[in-house]
């Protein structure tokens, strides 16, 4: 690796430009397949086990170049997008990849079937509608799969089709690279659509190199120093996700390491496989989002751990949602016995507007855990807290790189913060995307932040509410999620872990805390799901009226504020996001409007 004297970013040698410029996607992937042409980068395990696929630094480049090719016969014209959904395996890598070869811009989306109505047709339908693009690329058995679906939607059956699994690889001889320059957009980011409509993030060539590299400088660890390779990494993450594109497709490019993959939805229902394949593989990083190391610890045998050796997982990066310290706890101890560290844990905070990272706890430091008091925070203030009750643990999401700038802002004065007090996350830097997507009044709210002492400069106001304590970030939770009542600032999580903890017939992750204004003052709504043996026809079956009142108890008792309405709703019933995130301002919305009526447990 060396630094680019411009940005001070760590590049790979062979990839980086003449000084003072920054490679495109197209430079990364040929050069990488240059040096490398026969190292095996990528490993799917079909079943969560076997290697079912894989492919060479110079197969990818290959079958790259043969769609690119095969691409700009169905549009001749550059900067066309194009619609990615695909199974689980290795075949969206060499359709990204093509993409951006073809001078095409890629928009992953989730894999679809040809059941009209789901949340994950409806999504694409909206991305659609918003990105106009020209072509949906898929593999030839999902594309008959889906095409019932397709033509009866008109965002999408005028979408010209392509099988890339089905593309004449010999086209690869006819390639020409495409004109491309650090500023150009090179894929759309879709955000999960928790606080809204999906937006369109612009990620431009030059955002996602210093990104990546970002990434290699927030998880350098002293081997790195010593000149040894990176650790292969493992990952379930879907790669139309922000995470798992970076962590499945790009970052193995830039920072040379080898990745296996399986299936997400294995995962899912076994979470097992990921911890095996992280154990067999010895030396290992892994990244996830909080509620993954949570299902490890729930779905995991006593029996299951005792196989397992996770001596040699260096980093466990835990991103993507917000990040709970009694779920550190849980997963360092229960895992313990398997080898496990607790100072592998690396809490990161990030966004796609961001391209992904913006900081992480560095390798090897562990996490920092503060325990602040309760009303303090509530009032913006970070204190100390004098005892474990009325107080609230956060955890630090490392120090921000020298080249970016994170700031906690004043939402009243709009002034930044003093150190331990409570703002808007602004973030600055090359990682930072241009905007949104044909939505130039929401991109001028989001990235067009400004500071009364920084003129000139601009920020992404990220909609975090968080702060700074000796130099590390501490991400509170969003600021259009915060319920106020009585002039106190409450965090929905922390209410909906308090409610989950209430009664052992509410559902784990399936808690919902809203706001909702009666004429004279907020008010306190919880939703809560729960387990099928409520009113059922189980032995014991649970009464509702006994839920409601310890929930009540007990978030008067953890909070200090009365609840209002207590709803006790049958298992699934919360609307999520595709990511598995749940939508706060739809679920308050359908409570309003009586919509969860035929969901109610009473």
């Amino acid at each position: 690796m060396r630094t680019d004297q411009q940005h001070g970013v760590r590049l790979p040698e062979g990839v980086a430009g003449e000084y003072g410029e920054l490679p495109t996607l197209t430079d990364l992937c040929r050069a990488r397949a240059a040096a490398e042409p026969d190292r095996k980068s990528f490993v799917f395990l079909g079943d969560g086990v076997e290697e079912s696929d894989s492919l060479t630094l110079a197969e990818l480049d290959h079958h790259a170049r043969a769609i690119a090719v095969t691409l700009r016969k169905q549009v001749p014209t550059t900067r066309a997008r194009a619609l990615l959904s695909y199974p689980p395996g290795l075949d969206f890598h060499a359709a990204f990849l093509g993409c951006i070869y073809a001078g095409l811009i890629p928009v992953p989306v989730a894999p679809l079937d040809g059941t009209r109505g789901n949340a994950k047709w409806t999504r694409v339908e909206s991305i659609a509608a918003s990105a106009e693009p020209s072509l949906f690329l898929s593999t030839g058995p999902m594309l008959a799969a889906a095409e019932p679906v397709l033509t009866g939607i008109d965002g999408l059956a005028r979408l010209t089709r392509v099988a890339t699994d089905e593309v004449c690889l010999d086209l690869a001889l006819r390639w020409t690279p495409p004109a491309a320059a650090a500023e150009m957009v090179a894929y759309l980011q879709y955000s999960s659509g928790s606080t809204g409509v999906p937006k369109g993030v612009a990620i431009t060539h030059g955002n996602v190199l210093h990104n990546l590299s970002l990434i290699y400088d927030n998880t350098r660890r002293p081997a790195d120093d010593a000149g040894l390779p990176r650790p292969s990494s493992v990952s379930w993450l879907p790669p139309h996700h922000n995470m798992g594109l970076i962590c499945n497709v790009l970052d193995p490019l830039f920072s040379g390491r080898d990745v296996t993959l399986l299936p997400t939805m294995t995962f899912v229902q076994r979470p097992l496989t990921w911890l095996r394949a992280i154990s067999r593989l010895g030396r290992a990083d892994s990244c996830a989002p909080n509620f993954a190391y949570d299902l490890c610890v729930r779905r995991v045998t006593d029996a299951q751990r005792r196989e397992l050796d996770l001596s040699r997982w260096e980093m466990a990066l835990v991103g993507g949602e917000p990040v709970r310290a009694d779920t550190l706890d849980r997963f360092s101890a229960a895992f313990a016995e398997a080898g496990f560290r607790r100072k592998a844990l690396s809490p990161a905070y990030g966004l796609a507007e961001a391209t992904v990272m913006v900081t992480a706890c560095p390798v090897g430091k562990g996490p920092e855990v503060l325990r602040v008091d309760s009303e303090a925070l509530s009032a913006g203030k970070v204190r100390p807290a004098a005892s474990a009750q009325d107080s609230r643990e956060l955890v630090g999401c490392g120090p921000i790189h020298p080249l970016s700038t994170a700031i906690a802002v004043d939402l009243e004065t709009g002034k930044p913060c003093e150190e331990d007090e409570v703002g808007e996350i602004f973030v600055s830097g090359p990682s930072v995307a241009t905007g949104y997507l044909n939505a130039p009044k929401e991109s001028a709210e989001t990235f067009m932040g400004t500071l009364p002492d920084q003129p000139g400069e601009r920020f992404l106001c990220t909609g975090d509410l968080g702060f700074l304590h000796s130099g590390e970030l501490f991400i509170t939770g969003r600021a259009k999620d915060v319920i106020i009542i009585a002039g106190a600032n409450h965090y929905p999580q922390d209410i909906e872990a308090t409610v989950e903890a209430s009664h052992p017939a509410v559902r784990e992750f399936g808690t919902c805390a809203v706001s909702v204004d009666d004429g004279a003052h907020e008010r306190l709504i919880v939703l809560a799901e729960t387990t099928t043996a409520v009113g059922g026809e189980s032995d014991e079956p649970v009464n509702a009226q006994e839920i409601k009142r310890e929930i009540r108890r007990a978030v008067h008792a953890g909070h200090r504020i009365q609840v209002h309405d207590v709803v006790l709703l049958k298992p699934g019933t919360l609307p999520l996001t595709t990511t598995g995130k749940l939508q706060r301002r739809d679920s308050r919305e359908r409570y309003l409007g009586g919509s969860f009526e035929a969901a109610l447990i009473e």
